[in-house]
């Protein structure tokens, strides 16, 4: 047994001691000076905190405006110019013609349809020839948290003096640079009825690296796609399904057009431009769904880096982000964003054949619905819209005026010499029975040519007639049809049967 004693008032312990639990702590009493320099120490470290705290919070805001920063609007197209005032009292006041037309009235301008709502051409230009094969106007209201954006077909006819009057061609052939970007402004303008408040110059190869940085990206692929280029050391294989796409699976959707011509898919997705630009719209939707989540906003840094070696643009990166910024904690949602191509009708044969220009009162409905951010409505007196003769060898536009006037001058074509044939001798009978000459020639005054001045008859012309029918097998929504039909049809509906563009200049 133990020899530990089992009885509590055998234990040895010291009663006399209080127990530690019990004992009374005495408080310390501090001299004046001791309670001084106390103080003054818990002053010093609340400061320190304070300072701390302050150093994050101005961290925090150089972080903000280094990377957000809200854009300023670039003044309205000649707000900031002043009339100088000329040397000369007698010298005549009015301006040099220019390509902007008296016909056209200014763009629309004043009270925006919100507090926040801003408009951007985005392009891209191919590096080999400079053509800007990817335009793109876009408004985005912030204040409601919606955006429209329209692609313009690459082969889009405007009223410019070069032979060459596709619209991907104005950037190149004004020089590029900021002379490049002012000119193709100016032509999205006169297809709009306003300029753009900015310009996002982008490559294409932007959209890969995005796709890797925000972690790849989920896309429904709408067609086997089965292209090969060794040329270009190009392959692009993809069944159709919703896949999940890296990089570089993302730029080789975007670049896809058609299949091979020995491929079994050959002809499927049509192959034309316009299906391309519906391919490349979806999958941009696709890839602003994934952005536009919350997790990305951890990702600015490396967004912002791809942004500077990616984009030329008027805007700094950090509006860029502004806009991102506010995208995301606005809640914007691919469903607010509607992406749609310029209507237009297609032209199939003569001088301008595969291209297009606008439809009119589609065209103005989709301005005025979702892309013209101010109050002020567009009309066909701000724009200046090029049209296809039936023929698809005159042109002629919206103004009434045609910066070349020889796009309405139908080409010259080569006709067969007549065959050479004996002439017959005066008085010869002829396989009638007739002597040729015998009887004057006469003729039915109801089908006699008039002659101008005497039948009130327009004098002839070397323009073309104003009257400009459409091809029956374009059908009505402009689609393209490489079926040929020799006979023309009245315009189609919406647009005026006698050529009139609406409320256009005498």
């Amino acid at each position: 047994m133990s020899d530990q004693p089992r009885n509590r008032n055998e234990e040895p312990w010291d009663h006399e001691a209080p127990g530690k639990r019990l004992e009374k702590k005495t408080k310390t009493v501090l001299t004046p000076a001791q309670a001084q320099k106390r103080k003054e120490k818990i002053i010093m470290i609340v400061m320190i905190v304070a300072a701390v705290v302050m150093v994050l919070a101005a961290a925090v805001v150089l972080v903000y405006n280094r990377w957000v920063k809200k854009p300023t609007l670039p003044p309205a197209p000649g707000e900031s110019k002043q009339v100088a005032e000329s040397a000369d009292p007698n010298a005549d006041p009015s301006p040099e013609e220019t390509l902007d037309f008296d016909a056209v009235q200014p763009k629309v301008g004043g009270a925006r349809k919100s507090r926040d709502i801003y408009t951007f051409l985005i392009f891209g230009a191919d590096v080999t020839s400079g053509l800007t094969d990817t335009i793109m106007i876009g408004t985005y209201d912030i204040t409601n948290q919606q955006a429209t954006v329209m692609s313009i077909p690459r082969d889009t006819l405007v009223n410019v003096r070069s032979s060459y009057k596709n619209i991907n061609g104005v950037y190149n052939m004004n020089g590029k640079g900021e002379k490049g970007v002012a000119a193709l402004k100016q032509e999205v303008s006169e297809l709009v009825g306003f300029t753009p408040d900015y310009y996002v110059k982008i490559d294409w190869e932007l959209v890969g690296e995005m796709v890797e940085a925000i972690g790849g990206v989920w896309y429904d692929i709408p067609h086997h796609m089965d292209y090969d280029d060794p040329y270009q050391d190009l392959h692009i294989h993809f069944d159709p399904g919703n896949q999940f796409l890296n990089g570089e699976d993302a730029m080789k959707v975007v670049r896809w057009r058609e299949n091979n011509k020995w491929s079994p898919y050959y002809g499927e997705g049509g192959g034309s431009d316009i299906n391309r630009l519906s391919n490349q719209q979806n999958f941009l939707k696709a890839v602003l769904k994934q952005t536009l989540q919350i997790k990305n906003v951890t990702r600015i840094g490396q967004l912002a880096e791809l942004f500077g070696n990616r984009v030329e643009s008027d805007l700094s990166v950090e509006n860029i982000f502004w806009f991102a910024q506010e995208a995301i904690i606005g809640g914007l949602q691919v469903g607010d964003v509607e992406f749609c191509t310029m209507p237009h009708v297609g032209v199939y044969q003569g001088r301008y054949r595969y291209r297009v220009y606008p439809s009119q009162s589609e065209l103005l409905k989709i301005i005025n619905e979702g892309l013209n951010p101010f109050v002020e409505q567009v009309t066909i007196r701000q724009l200046d819209l090029i049209r296809v003769s039936a023929d698809g060898d005159t042109l002629s536009s919206s103004t009434g005026r045609l910066a070349d006037p020889s796009a309405a001058i139908p080409p010259v074509r080569d006709t067969p010499e007549p065959e050479e044939s004996e002439p017959l001798e005066s008085g010869a009978p002829t396989e009638s029975g007739e002597p040729a000459g015998s009887a004057p020639v006469t003729t039915d005054p109801a089908v006699t040519d008039p002659v101008p001045g005497q039948t009130g008859a327009p004098p002839a012309s070397s323009q073309p007639d104003p009257v400009q029918t459409r091809p029956a097998w374009l059908g009505p929504s402009g689609g393209e049809d490489s079926t040929p039909a020799p006979t023309p049809v009245s315009a189609p509906a919406g647009e005026p049967e006698n050529g009139d563009w609406g409320a256009t200049p005498e």
